[in-house]
């Protein structure tokens, strides 16, 4: 244990990636917003802010109403709202909206009902188009006859990086005390709300933890008493420099997903990255956060390549792409986290379970909403540590059912 003195301080925040990024941010805007004295917020991450270790690094993320359940739907409208606030106080524009197509092939996996009767169900407006119409508006793409498109105009690109940068800089500007290479060794709790992070350079006693620490959630946990079974996989994203970028821009290309036996999904020319992305979801092998490796899966790029030979035969072209990696880390049902800790008061863990990244600042204001204010009206109780795809040992996982998909 640190033999630094302890630090008496309102908030602290574990992990400094997406999640942890937006609590730090919104802990202070939500006391601001509700009149109430500055709070104190210590957020504190392992390694250097925006590092490529976990789930929040590279630059674009999928943000989109069309979901599988008309609960994430829903929680959709606050994501938009959530990142549009940030970006109104940071003065940049933040998500960028490209449109969007699903597509379902003839015979698929993954039923397209289920996405139009969870976007009729909140009033979010989309259309469908055949292949022949999908193609007259993307000619970029091959599609069998029987395949579907449902478009939708709100779909664009979450930036990951910048997006967390910002919540990073407008919280610091709020007071927020950043502390990177500072790992957590310890989280200490006596069961009645008071709660002490210990590590290596510095003790912290405090009322309210916000844990966003994705792949070593559980490791933090484990200690308390909590069990949180949580499935660990190494994924990426491929970068493709075709030779035909320039018909890959946003504008004349959307993001896409396509939902089948295996989910692949990519975004048009994003950034200053002269590639197209793609990536599969869910496609990576099991692995921990301290065994990771860095290397590509070269199988895993094979089987993109030769989808993407198939369906957008331009996008590949001869020169070698750019491969990255990054963690997926999946509760057995793919649903989020966002609750306390159950008989730890004022521990909360929040968890994307790989597809958290467009919520993000709705994470940060809900779990600021429920610390500083003792209650959010945000739609959380799916996101329970007691549902059965957490407390439910005989649960089967389905995270790799297509049909679950949360990508992005």
């Amino acid at each position: 244990m640190s033999s630094n003195p302890t630090r008496d301080v309102d908030h602290v925040v574990i992990g400094l990636g997406g999640l942890g990024s937006a609590a730090v941010y919104w802990l202070g805007r939500v006391a601001d917003d509700a009149g109430r004295s500055n709070p104190s917020v210590v957020g504190l991450e392992q390694y250097e802010l925006g590092h490529d270790r976990g789930a929040s690094h590279d630059h674009s993320r999928i943000i989109r109403r069309s979901y599988h359940t008309a609960g994430y739907a829903a929680l959709a409208t606050d994501a938009y709202e959530a990142w549009d606030a940030v970006a109104a106080e940071a003065g940049e524009k933040i998500v960028v909206r490209t449109g969007g197509i699903d597509l379902f092939p003839a015979n698929g996996k993954v039923p397209m009902h289920r996405y139009t009767t969870s976007m009729d169900s909140v009033g979010c407006p989309y259309e469908v188009f055949d292949a022949a119409e999908t193609m007259r508006r993307y000619p970029q793409f091959c599609l069998d006859p029987g395949t579907v498109a449902l478009y939708q105009e709100d779909t664009g690109i979450a930036p990951a990086a910048q997006g967390t940068a910002a919540h990073q800089r407008l919280a610091a500007g709020r007071g927020a005390e950043l502390h990177d290479h500072e790992g957590v060794e310890q989280i200490l709790s006596d069961g009645a709300g008071e709660l002490t992070v210990v590590t290596a350079t510095g003790t912290y006693r405090t009322g309210s933890v916000e844990l966003a620490a994705d792949a070593w959630t559980a490791t933090l946990l484990r200690p308390l008493g909590t069990e949180l079974p949580l499935e660990i996989t190494r994924e990426q994203v491929v970068y493709y420099p075709s030779t035909h970028l320039d018909d890959y821009a946003i504008g004349k290309f959307p993001v896409w997903i396509w939902f089948d036996e295996s989910i692949y999904y990519g975004f048009p020319v994003y950034g200053d990255l002269a590639a197209v992305k793609a990536a599969e979801d869910v496609g990576g092998l099991p692995t921990t956060a301290e065994t990771r490796t860095f290397d590509p899966d070269h199988d895993a790029e094979g089987r993109l390549t030769t989808f993407l030979n198939g369906t957008l035969p331009t996008m590949v072209g001869s020169t070698a792409p750019r491969v990255k990696t990054c963690l997926y880390t999946m509760t057995p049902d793919r649903d989020f986290v966002l609750d306390t800790v159950p008989g730890h008061p004022g521990l909360q863990v929040a968890l994307g379970s790989a597809h958290g990244f467009k919520f993000a600042s709705w994470f940060g204001r809900t779990l600021a909403e429920r610390a500083v204010l003792g209650a959010t009206t945000a739609a959380i109780e799916p996101f329970r540590f007691d549902r059965p795809g957490i407390a439910d040992p005989n649960f089967v996982a389905n995270y790799r059912d297509p049909a679950s998909a949360g990508t992005g």
